[in-house]
């Protein structure tokens, strides 16, 4: 006796028909077993009965599933894969490492959250704690990895994962910073940073303050990606955060800043050769800490120098908002105002009578 919705149209032929809340489908299999599976499978979809296996699931643990992403290289090519893939290597040593992905859930991620930032001894306004391991971009930037880590396996395994990291888990974003470079501050970071041992690093601090480029995509640049003799000087960035490729245009000062890195490099500046010799841009930032002092830079960071960047092309250019977003890569006006802090003197002095000060002040 055959099970209901399925007919013997002949041999070896055997004919589904489902009617469910207005729905109709059909299919005929040469087996009656898939027959029966196809039924139970469509039939769970339209009643919303579908039966889901999270066996694999609960077999995989975190760690297992951060070394099948980083091994896979599945986190992405642009210039941040690195950094994701640091991330995904937090999680693999994480006090999470061992547990099933089944196992964890948004409530496990506040309390480590609480935890890592030491938010039960923050002050009034504040995001952590005086034993915060860490500060709360970070935070935000591992739990991203987590996240995509998640969504990637999932989708990769067809299983109906659910994904831990919910509104509310990440820590609240952290203010913009505003910090610019003051009077006379931009030559005495060049003056440090020419006694670096980092020859290459005032080249590369003039280059960030001339192009705004993120210091990703300039420890990702090539010289083959480099065009310094070309009518309108440039450089092209294939991959960049967002995943879209770009054109940065260079002032002659930039000009000036490639020719010395390509005098340094000699022969070995051609083709695939990276412009800097540093494999992530966290190397272009420990060279900058080691290179400047607190005492010497209050609170000055290398992404700072992206900050004045962009606020100079508003203050000392006609440049439109939409060519200024066309040079930073950012892909609102939202996100690039987060970028940009204009001094009110500039901005005087750019009225009619105005005098226009000069770049460096």
């Amino acid at each position: 006796m055959m099970p209901d919705g399925i007919q013997v149209r002949g041999s070896h032929q055997y004919r589904v028909q489902i009617r469910r809340n207005g729905v109709y489908q059909s299919k005929t299999f040469e087996a009656l077993r898939d027959a029966q599976e196809w039924r139970r499978i469509i039939e769970g979809k339209v009643t919303g009965d579908e039966f889901v296996d999270l066996k694999r699931a609960r077999a995989t643990t975190l760690a297992q599933a951060c070394d099948w992403m980083i091994d896979g290289k599945l986190y992405g090519t642009n210039p941040d894969a690195k950094n994701v893939a640091a991330k995904l290597r937090y999680w693999k040593t994480s006090k999470f490492a061992d547990w099933s992905l089944v196992s964890l859930h948004d409530w496990d991620l506040v309390e480590w959250r609480r935890e890592i930032l030491d938010e039960d001894n923050a002050e009034d306004g504040e995001q952590g704690g005086p034993e915060a391991e860490c500060g709360a971009q970070t935070v935000i930037h591992r739990l991203n990895a987590l996240s995509k880590l998640m969504q990637t396996w999932a989708r990769a395994h067809k299983i109906p994962l659910d994904n831990p990291v919910k509104p509310g888990v990440r820590p609240s974003r952290p203010d913009g910073r505003d910090r610019r470079l003051m009077e006379n501050e931009e030559q005495r970071l060049l003056e440090a940073a020419e006694k670096s041992s980092r020859s290459w690093l005032k080249a590369a601090i003039i280059i960030s303050i001339e192009t705004c480029m993120r210091q990703s995509e300039l420890a990702s640049l090539v010289w083959a990606r480099v065009r310094l003799v070309a009518e309108f000087p440039h450089v092209d960035l294939p991959r960049t955060k967002n995943d879209k490729p770009r054109r940065v245009p260079l002032s002659v000062r930039a000009v000036a800043a490639f020719d010395s890195l390509r005098e340094q490099g000699a022969l070995t500046a051609i083709g695939s050769i990276p412009v800097l010799p540093v494999e992530t841009g966290r190397g272009i930032i420990h060279a900058f800490r080691d290179a400047i002092r607190d005492q010497q830079f209050p609170d000055l960071r290398w992404h700072d120098l992206r900050h004045e960047a962009i606020s100079r092309l508003f203050e000392l250019t006609d440049l439109r908002e939409n060519e200024i977003m066309a040079i930073s890569g950012h892909l609102t006006p939202a996100m690039l105002a987060r970028y940009t802090h204009l001094r009110g003197d500039r901005l005087g002095a750019r009225l009619p009578g105005g005098k226009l000060n000069s770049r460096n002040t």
